[in-house]
């Protein structure tokens, strides 16, 4: 990943901090952190499973995956501060229907085992593209169909009516496939020109497995 593509990422984000707390969507990356995988568990992502070791994501998703050294300070950080990671295994440019996101693989540990999996972008959209249909929603809609004809039916659907231009929105809608929960978000923030959005699909262990002795 390149330093400027990193950049581009990280001030994305703080932008989004700073205009509200994104309360909901970590409550829901949360999910992730609480669980310890099960090794033979399939993860629903690339038919990765989870436990796997970076040396296994290697072997299941090839030439894709790419790794960036975490500094010493960083592997020290508490995993829920992932909004500012940008090491570790990733893929650089993950689609669904054509939509691009940078997919991280939250391991526990540098070498594992592979706890979480994260897809995330940050972009904006213009007031010219909203008025075409294709403003944030029309993107979180792509990804949702996609998934919904993956896994099915959502299992729990938050999609607010009401969406004042000062407040941000939170879409979210959430499946359960065999050992995985897979959680979409998206915080739609309204501005003069357009409007700034957070799109994520999180996967994450279902079940809570006790840690090893």
């Amino acid at each position: 990943m390149s330093n400027n593509a990193l950049n581009h990422r990280g001030i994305a984000r703080r932008a989004f901090r700073s205009s509200f707390t994104l309360v909901a969507t970590i409550a829901i990356a949360s999910l992730a952190l609480t669980s310890h995988p099960a090794l033979a568990a399939e993860s629903g992502f690339e038919g990765v499973a989870w436990g796997a070791t970076q040396a296994q994501l290697k072997a299941a998703l090839g030439e894709r995956l790419a790794t960036r050294a975490c500094p010493e300070e960083q592997q020290e950080e508490p995993e829920l501060k992932r909004y500012a990671r940008a090491c570790g295994p990733y893929i650089e440019d993950y689609t669904i229907d054509g939509i691009s996101f940078v997919a991280f693989f939250g391991l526990r540990g540098i070498e594992g085992p592979l706890s979480a999996i994260y897809l995330d972008r940050a972009a904006t959209v213009t007031n010219e593209q909203i008025k075409a249909g294709k403003g944030a929603e029309f993107r979180y809609n792509r990804v949702k169909k996609v998934l919904a004809e993956r896994h099915g039916r959502p299992e729990r659907v938050s999609e607010t009516s009401a969406r004042p231009r000062d407040k941000p929105a939170v879409l979210l809608a959430e499946w359960v496939s065999g050992d995985t929960t897979i959680t979409l978000t998206e915080t739609i923030v309204s501005e003069a020109r357009g409007q700034q959005y957070y799109l994520s699909v999180v996967y994450a262990p279902k079940a809570q497995v006790p840690e090893a002795r």
